[in-house]
This record gives structure tokens, sequence and C-alpha cells, in this order.
């Protein structure tokens, strides 16, 4: 089976070729070999290839620069979607898409579940929302992965810039220089989610050919302030941190107060493989020295 996993270069793609590359013939392409906003480049790619199977993980992922100029986002996003699912159409491949939490505003109350209908609050959401849209629009056969919270070993994710920011209190106090306290926001709830137990699940759904939209977050909520105290306890990191606000951070994207999702479909299915965030946070702070030096 021969796979073609787009944005291999991005914190998800990466781990996606690591995953599958094991037991598939699988073609990684990112902007330089690919831009999905280029219908021919797609098409060329598809032609020369032959995929039977596409998981597309290359996506505008500044959700405070999308605020600032919308049309990148919404061009990468839900244009270059549509892009991937037209040439799917054209080649009989599948589509794995990737979505997001932040296609929801973060009001429920409650973890969301596949059957809730969404509303983003932000432009980085309305664009993933409209990429699934053209997704179905376009593909029956595909599947729309919505997950959350997303780090890994690649690319700029919370977890690593947190550690970096540990490290850098750290030396300030050991170089008797003004220490000041690290501050996360502690008004946002979700699920953290490691990249390569999405890499696992999606091999699951494709395996028992699960289609439509399927929620795929590790078990488990917290907030950012509480999910920063876990990673300097495990750690051993003697850290100062402190809570804050959302309004006090100051990002220029609002962000849903608790976008945690429910994995209702693969639950029902018997083919939920997404473990506890803490069990899957751990395994990869062990796994992962370059982040603890």
């Amino acid at each position: 089976m021969k796979i073609l996993i787009t944005g291999s270069r991005g914190q998800l793609g990466s781990d996606l070729v690591k995953y599958f590359t094991t037991d598939f013939e699988v073609l990684g392409v990112d902007i330089k070999e690919m831009d999905v906003t280029d219908p021919a480049e797609v098409s060329e790619t598809f032609d020369s290839f032959r995929p039977d199977i596409v998981l597309h993980a290359a996506a505008y992922t500044d959700v405070d620069g999308a605020e600032a100029d919308t049309e990148p986002v919404m061009k990468v996003n839900a244009e270059g979607t549509a892009h991937i699912a037209q040439s799917c159409k054209e080649h009989g491949a599948r589509m794995v898409y990737y979505s997001t939490d932040y296609v929801f505003d973060g009001r429920k109350g409650a973890p969301y579940m596949e059957s809730d209908v969404p509303f983003p609050i932000n432009e980085y959401g309305r664009s993933k929302l409209e990429g699934e849209k053209r997704v179905a629009e376009i593909l029956d056969n595909f599947t729309v992965l919505r997950t959350a919270w997303l780090y890994g070993a690649y690319g700029k994710n919370f977890v690593r810039a947190v550690i970096r920011r540990g490290w850098q209190q750290i030396r300030a106090k050991h170089d008797g220089q003004i220490v000041t306290s690290v501050k996360v926001v502690n008004d946002q709830a979700g699920n953290p989610t490691w990249t390569m137990e999405v890499a696992r699940q999606t091999r699951v759904v494709i395996e028992n050919n699960l289609r439509g939209i399927i929620h795929a977050t590790a078990e488990g909520e917290t907030t950012w302030y509480d999910f920063a105290k876990e990673i300097f306890e495990y750690l051993k990191m003697p850290v100062y941190i402190s809570p804050c606000s959302s309004e006090e951070y100051g990002s220029a994207a609002v962000r849903p107060a608790n976008s945690s999702l429910e994995n209702v479909v693969l639950k029902k299915a018997g083919l939920n493989v997404m473990r506890d965030y803490k069990a899957a946070l751990f395994e990869f702070l062990s796994q992962t020295g370059e982040l603890t030096e």
C-alpha cells in the first residue's frame, strides 16, 4: 500500500512518516516538494506516486498569525485541502484529513462529541472547519480525524517551549540573575496529545475502514498550567511557575475555554487506542533526551 503524507516536515507529519515507513511505501512531501495551494503541483505528485491513501497533515497552524492575515490560512487549510481531496477523487485514493478541537467554541461545559455542531471562534478554527466541509463535499471515502493540543519531537509545540523556558529560568538563577516566574494560562482546558499516538490511531482507523468525522485525542483533560506543572515535576526541574488568565497572557486569537474532545466513534467501535495523556506524556519525555538537556 502506497501512502502519501503531506506536511512531512511538520510536527504531526514527521511522526506519521516515521511510523508508517516501517511497513508501507511512503512518500512524504512538504511545501518544497508540493505546495498544496497549487493544484498543478498536487496533480503532478499524485500522477507520479499514485497513492492508495493520503494522510493530509499539511496546514497553516499559526493560530495568532491567522488573525492578522486571514487569506493565507484559508488558502492552505481550505483551498489546499480541496485540491488534495480532488486529486484523491481522481485517483481513487482514500483521504485522512487532520482537523482540530478549535472547530468548537469551548462553551459546552463538557467534552465535545462528533455529533456536536462546530462553531469556531478564531480564524484558524474557521479555516480547518472549512477544510472539513470541502473534503466531505468532494469525497465519499474519507476520514476527518480531529485531534488537539498536539506535541511531539519536531516543530513548535507547548511541551518543547515550556521546557526551554524552564531551563532559561534555571540558568538565570544559577548565574545570579533576576528570576521571573514562568506564566502559563490556566483558564483553557483540553486534551494534550502526542503526535505518535495520533499516528498509531490513524493506522487503526485505516485498517478498520472507519469513515467520517472521528475524534482522536488523548484521554483525560487538563489546563495548560497543570500540564506545565506535570512536565516540570516529571523532569524534576525546580521551576517557578504561576497561573495567569488568557486575557493576561494577551494572545491575538481567542481560544476556546474548554475544547476537550470525547472519542465516541472510536470507543463505540472498540478501536480507541489513545492513552491517558499523562502516560503518553511521560513516555514521550522519557524518550526525548534533547528536550531535557
